[in-house]
């Protein structure tokens, strides 16, 4: 069964590192994850805004298990809502199971037992669960009361928004030395204070401009590529912030919805 899923593609993606989450505001979820290494905590969930680093965090704190030459395993339920819940089978065979973007299942009775069920084998096992989602767990619109009551158990922390300029830094750093990459300090500079602020969309903007770097004289970039550079990152970021204002309306939209419907009255 365990071949058969990674056949699926659910195993860990190895670029990440807990040394990406070195700035000050990720201090008190890394404190978790290192308890949750000693075994001081069995389930942890983690939520925040799309695009904040909580995928990026899910696949470090696998890779950290692997190094420990622990056995783990990372998913997400938006890429899985679509198959057979089968596959949470015997999932619990691995010390670690990070599970991602838990909200996609708001709508499946059916995927929300099977995580159920995956919760209560792993309490009988010796397997830790780490849920990331977008909201806290006591505002997961979830059919199934069980399981938010299992969730809500769970110590549970929020990323950081991206806000604070030493996070970022951070994680720039990190990520620029373990990849072995170099950009001249005017782009990064321009990232840092002109990008996104979302852990996520940098990232997503780094890996977009490195193409235009991988075959260079690194030392010695001409300004019309430099250019060129910051120009994509003042696109990427328009087109990012456009993609957050249109999921905000849409949010808005669907919650007038509901309070629309709560609301509604029918005369006979």
């Amino acid at each position: 069964m365990v071949d058969a899923q990674l056949s699926l593609n659910l195993d860990i993606k190895r670029d990440a590192s807990l040394s990406d989450f070195a700035g000050p505001g990720w201090s008190t979820i890394i404190d978790a994850i290192r308890q949750l290494h000693v075994g001081l905590i069995r389930q942890l969930y983690i939520y925040g805004s799309p695009a904040t680093g909580k995928s990026h965090l899910l696949s470090a704190i696998c890779e950290s298990y692997v190094e420990m030459d622990r056995s783990a395993i990372c998913l997400s339920l938006s890429e899985l809502i679509h198959t057979d819940v089968s596959v949470l089978a015997s999932l619990e065979s691995f010390e670690v199971i990070a599970i991602d973007d838990l909200e996609a299942i708001r709508h499946s009775r059916v995927w929300q037992e099977a995580i159920f069920h995956l919760i209560n084998r792993s309490r009988e096992g010796h397997s830790q669960l780490v849920f990331a989602a977008h909201t806290p767990a006591s505002e997961l619109p979830f059919e199934l009361h069980d399981l938010l009551t299992r969730l809500i158990q769970a110590p549970a922390f929020r990323v950081p928004e991206g806000h604070t300029l030493e996070d970022r830094q951070a994680m720039l750093n990190s990520i620029l030395r373990r990849r072995g990459w170099q950009f001249d300090q005017r782009i990064t500079e321009h990232l840092l204070n002109e990008g996104p602020h979302r852990i996520g969309g940098m990232i997503d903007i780094l890996n977009f401009i490195q193409p235009m770097f991988s075959n260079l004289n690194r030392a010695y970039v001409s300004k019309a590529v430099i250019n060129d550079a910051i120009r994509l990152i003042d696109e990427q970021t328009l087109t990012a912030e456009l993609a957050d204002i249109h999921q905000e309306i849409q949010a808005d939209y669907r919650e007038k919805s509901q309070l629309d419907d709560d609301n509604m009255t029918f005369d006979f």
